[in-house]
Parts: C-alpha cells; structure tokens; sequence
C-alpha cells in the first residue's frame, strides 16, 4: 500500500488533517479558520486526483494492446522523439503499469485493430461497448475523443511484433479544474499464446507516464500521485475491459460479430472486408476448426 507522508503544516501554521494519536488537540471547531483550511485542502487534493485520472483517460482509444519490459528501446527511436517522450518521462508527475491483462483473442485480429486504432474505436460504438471517437490525420497521428471530457493527439512512435510505443498529447476538461494540459507516453507489451484448452489468449502489460502541463496542478498531482494510483487502475482496466469485450465477440462469434459490424452506419467497407479476412484466416488456423473451415 503506498504511504503518502503528510507535509506538517500549512499556510500561516494552520495544521494539515492527519490521523489522531494521543494526546492531540481537539479538532477545530466548524467554521473556524483552521476548519476552512482543512475543508480546503480536502477539497483540492479530490481534484488534483481527478487530473491525475484524466491524463489515463487519453489512453483509452489506444489500449488495444499492452507482457514485456516495460522499457522504451530508445536505440531504434530517432533522436527528435526520443527527445519528446524524455520530455514527459524525466518530468512525469505520475507512473502507473498494469500488469497480466488477459483474454482470448485471434492475433491476426488483434493486430489490426492495434494497428487501425480509427477503425477498432468504430468496431467498439458498433458493439456499444464504448463511445470514444478517433480520427486519422494526414502525417500519421490521431486525433481522439473519449466523450468524457478528454481529447487529444497521438502517435504510434515504435512498433514491433510484441510492443508498442505512444506518445499522446491533450487536454481534459471537467467543472471542477480549469481546463488540463497533459501528455503522455504509453508502453505496450503483448503476447498471444495456445493454451491447453486449445483456445489463443493475449496477454497484455501497459506502463504509462504522465506530465501535467499546468504548473500548479503538477505540484498538486506529485503530492496526490499515491492516492489515485486505485482510481487510475480502475480507469485502465475499464479500457482494456472494452478491448476484451470486442476481441472476445469476434473470437467466439465472428459472424455474429461481422453481422453486427455490416449493419454498422460508420464502418468503412474496405476494413471491414480486411478484418473479415483476418478473422477466416484465424479461423483456419485455430486448433479446433473443422476441415471445411476456410
């Protein structure tokens, strides 16, 4: 469990809450200066946390992967980008990795889903399992939208069979903070395995570090990092929870899933088309599929 050591005092000797222990004072009374304080204080550590989330939210349009290192490979990432993920890494007010998401999943479909990140967020509103928006942009990047108050851009930096590389910048807006300047790099590492039941399973690990662009509320988030560390794990297993969902539909039920998909407003054609052909080429190569399966 993480240990946040409380700072002793605050402005003007007012005494920061704290646990009691013997022999302490009795509490301010309700309305006093002290009380107000206090009330204060608990009222921005509760947003700082909220800020903290935010920036995991940006990664939900991307987490359709994620067992490795965890580490960047900087040697085989050229040096201008190697210069803006150290940028947010050496200055991250928050780390997190999630580790052993697993669930059963076609590799070939996988992939592609990774890899068209636009099309796997359409497969998700198809299914109504989710509501994010991505979009494609002309040099490479994506812009994302996660209906919730998060938006932003992101890049594929690194990719090879068992890893992915990414770095997001955006913004997060909510009632309770001003707007949230934040960017983020995300690694992920996966890797598909035949089990015993002859079923195909991925298991993923996702690190991610997290720069608050906001100066003050960086100081706010380095003070609360510990505290929201549950609610940000919450946040991601949410989003590979989307991700288990559609790979899960298309591996027990892919023409049910491609029904579905073919009925879709917002589905491009020529994906679809490459995805069904992932899925029968998966099919063929399943343990368990019959002679006449193609």
């Amino acid at each position: 469990m993480a240990i946040v050591r409380p700072i002793s005092q605050g402005p003007e000797g007012a005494p920061l809450a704290r646990s009691p222990s013997p022999g302490d004072s009795v509490p301010p009374e309700k309305g006093s200066g002290a009380w107000k304080y206090k009330r204060a204080n608990r009222v921005v550590m509760r947003r700082a946390g909220a800020t903290m989330v935010a920036g995991i939210v940006l990664s939900a349009a991307l987490a359709w992967a994620a067992v490795g290192d965890g580490r960047v490979p900087f040697d085989r990432i050229p040096p201008p980008v190697q210069e803006r993920l150290r940028d947010v890494m050496d200055h991250a007010a928050f780390q997190r990795a999630v580790h052993s998401l697993t669930f059963r999943s076609h590799e070939p479909v996988f992939l592609y889903f990774l890899d068209h990140p636009d099309f796997a967020a359409a497969v998700a509103r198809a299914l109504k399992v989710a509501q994010y928006r991505v979009e494609p942009r002309t040099d490479g990047t994506y812009w994302g939208d996660d209906t919730r108050g998060a938006k932003g851009i992101f890049e594929v930096v690194y990719a090879d069979p068992h890893k992915r590389v990414v770095h997001a910048q955006g913004t997060y807006d909510t009632k309770w903070l001003p707007t949230v300047y934040a960017r983020l790099v995300l690694v992920l590492d996966f890797e598909h395995r035949h089990e015993a039941d002859g079923q195909s399973r991925v298991t993923s690990d996702l690190k991610g570090y997290l720069r608050v662009d906001n100066p003050f509320l960086n100081v706010l988030a380095r003070l609360v990092g510990p505290i929201v560390g549950s609610a940000v794990d919450r946040k991601v297993a949410r989003t590979f929870g989307i991700a288990a969902k559609v790979s899960e539909q298309a591996y027990d039920d892919p023409e049910g899933f491609l029904q579905v998909l073919r009925e879709a407003a917002d589905i491009d054609p020529g994906h679809l088309s490459a995805l069904a052909a992932r899925l029968g080429q998966a099919a063929g190569s399943h343990p368990d599929a019959s002679p006449g399966t193609s």
